[in-house]
């Protein structure tokens, strides 16, 4: 028997109710399950479900668009029906969009809302819900929206947008065809209600609907939503335990020493945490590696796991992963610089507001940069460069001029990757971790 429905369920951090929901999910030779996973938690999620039959794990980029666009690109039957991973799908779900495969005029659909809280806070939360569905046609993603594949194909999938990804296609389907507004309830976890309040949920969820009614762009509501600023310092990362160094370990003489690697990290942390009016991220390897980096931030960080490839793949992506989250403004720094003074982070933010586009580059001794900052992504600028040589920030430059970016370029400050930074970082530092090290077992060796 051929799939006729493809069930996409998007998650990030999610891992128990998704187990929830899967357990109730029936098992049919017309259905697949594709579990649309971020690529930092693809390990965890495809170990917890190598024992379920019938279920694949495949990766996207972070972000709720991008994972059930990855998810999408994976199945093959007639119809997809995205589901959230803490909500419950209702008995005759399954069927009901199978009939519709016989009216070419439904191009998708979508559920009623319900939660699962008894009392009459929840009942007014789904009577909004239904009111908002009846009148303006506009069902949300936890409603299980489904769509003819071939038609979501056609439109071009979910949008990257950080935030109403789901209103964005609903508004494109109803121009090709028509939804079908189904009577059974998708039945969600009221979680959220119970964190939030339940009015103050209610209230922010249709203040960003009017918002975004009234032409306030998708990035602009994200930051509003899950309460970012809109610029971002990013540390690119690899976790002590791993390795990495290598350059830094020759000059010393002594084997790869994770001590050292830590403090580097959690003293480059600290300088970043102390940069004024930022949010701050990690972009992280190897992926499964984050309980350890977590472990070295003592503030909110957003944390990334890095994609594959060499050195100007992994700043693309983490330019385009930051982007993807709504930050205008993006600053991206290595793990080895323990004296960073927070003064060179607010430059760049400058930097990167004049008028004309621009990449905002901070020079180091060797030939390369610290420090990187732009206002969105530009993959093409990391093509071409001859990464680790001397020749790194000209060819950054050119690149640039090739692009049509002007360059700013803020002072020079220097990363610890051999014996004399490293020891003037610990004199530079002293009570930091890097200076305790170095009196511990570093200064002998000089």
């Amino acid at each position: 028997m051929s799939i006729v429905i493809s069930v996409v369920i998007p998650v990030w951090r999610d891992t128990e109710p998704l187990l929830t929901l899967l357990a109730h999910l029936p098992a049919r030779p017309d259905v697949e399950v594709i579990v649309a996973a971020t690529d930092d938690e693809y390990q965890e999620i495809a170990a917890a479900l190598e024992a379920r039959p019938g279920v694949r794990v495949v990766a996207g980029r972070r972000g709720r668009g991008a994972q059930m666009n990855a998810g999408a690109a994976a199945a093959s039957g007639a119809w997809l029906l995205f589901l959230h991973a803490d909500s419950q799908l209702p008995p005759g779900a399954l069927d009901e969009i199978a009939l519709l495969s016989s009216d070419p005029h439904t191009v998708g659909g979508a559920f009623q809302f319900a939660l699962d809280a008894p009392g009459w806070r929840p009942r007014v939360m789904e009577w909004g819900t239904a009111q908002r569905t009846r009148w303006f046609h506009l069902p949300y993603g936890d409603q299980g929206i489904f769509v003819r594949r071939t038609i979501f194909e056609r439109l071009g999938g979910y949008s990257a947008s950080p935030l109403m990804e789901d209103v964005g296609l609903i508004r494109r389907l109803r121009r090709v065809g028509r939804l079908h507004r189904s009577t059974l309830k998708v039945v969600t976890s009221a979680r959220r209600w119970h964190r939030d309040g339940w009015f103050r949920r209610m209230g922010h969820n249709w203040m960003l609907m009017i918002l975004y009614g009234l032409g306030v762009g998708p990035r602009r509501l994200a930051r509003r939503y899950e309460g970012r600023s809109r610029s971002v310092v990013a540390v690119l990362a690899r976790a002590p335990s791993s390795g990495g160094k290598s350059r830094l370990f020759q000059s010393l003489g002594i084997e790869p020493d994770p001590a050292l690697t830590t403090a580097l990290l959690s003293d480059t942390l600290s300088a970043i945490e102390r940069a004024p009016r930022v949010d701050r991220a990690l972009i992280y390897t190897p992926a499964g590696s984050r309980p350890e980096i977590e472990s070295a931030t003592r503030r909110d960080w957003t944390y990334i796991a890095q994609c594959r490839g060499d050195l100007g793949d992994r700043m693309a992506a983490a330019f385009q992963d930051l982007h993807g989250l709504g930050y205008d403004e993006i600053v991206l720094v290595g793990s080895d610089l323990p004296t960073l003074p927070p003064a060179l982070i607010s430059r760049a933010l400058r930097g990167l507001r004049r008028r004309t586009p621009t990449v905002v580059l901070g020079p180091s001794a060797d030939g390369g940069y610290f420090l990187i900052a732009l206002r969105r992504p530009v993959d093409e600028l990391f093509r071409e460069v001859a990464w680790s040589t001397p020749a790194v920030l000209d060819q950054t430059r050119a690149r640039a001029a090739a692009l049509g970016l002007s360059v700013h370029l803020i002072d020079e400050w220097y990363d610890v990757d051999d014996v004399e930074s490293l020891e003037r970082a610990s004199r530079e530092s002293d009570g930091s971790q890097v200076a305790a090290w170095w009196r511990t077992r570093g200064a002998p060796l000089g």
